[in-house]
């Protein structure tokens, strides 16, 4: 005997909206967390409850068990759930709940990174300059050694660019990864005695 499909045993409701420009319309998406499937997506100009619950009826009118609901903790959404769905549980989402917490770490690493780059790109690329001023003069086997030198400080500079994403991707830890593989190539060229 075959069980209730997941419709029929009910659906969690995911709320979530995403301002492109301040000022502007937030584009809302409803979305049932177990399938993934888009219920609701509405552009609105305000996030009050009123405006909320509106968003939501589509999904009310549903008809379907409602087993729990998700939303980044915004007072108006949470006040919109709890009205249409008082005994269903409510969780903050994880993203959001991560990215909260990982604040003060994410800034401290923005802050190194960009004490880490203000000390070594300048030297990068004073590097950078004389090889190319050197390129000018250099044999064919010398410009293709130092279009090489070239191409690394060019990696060196991308490592001390990148940017972290939050919650969990770091920006000095992913130029690390990346200044690590750059110094490991270049020790592998000096023991292979590379010209």
């Amino acid at each position: 005997m075959v069980g209730p499909s997941r419709e029929e045993r009910g659906i969690i409701v995911a709320i979530d909206g995403i301002q492109p420009d301040k000022g502007n319309e937030t584009v809302y998406l409803v979305r049932d967390a177990l399938t993934g499937r888009v219920l609701v997506a509405e552009n609105v100009l305000s996030s009050e409850t009123a405006v909320m619950k509106a968003l939501l009826t589509p999904v009310v009118e549903l008809g379907v068990k409602v087993l729990g609901t998700i939303s980044d903790a915004q007072e108006s959404e949470l006040l919109a759930l709890q009205e249409l769905w008082p005994e269903v549980p409510h969780q903050v989402c994880q993203f959001h709940a991560l990215r909260d917490a990982s604040k003060t770490a994410f800034e401290a690493d923005k802050a190194a990174k960009t004490a880490i780059r203000k000390r070594l790109q300048p030297k990068v690329r004073a590097v950078r300059k004389q090889i190319k001023k050197a390129l000018v003069t250099a044999s064919p086997q010398e410009a293709e050694q130092l279009r090489v030198l070239d191409a690394y400080a060019t990696g060196i500079l991308t490592a001390l660019n990148i940017d972290g994403v939050q919650p969990l991707t770091f920006a000095t830890v992913e130029a690390s990864q990346m200044l690590e593989e750059i110094e490991a190539s270049l020790q592998h060229l000096l023991k292979k005695g590379a010209p």
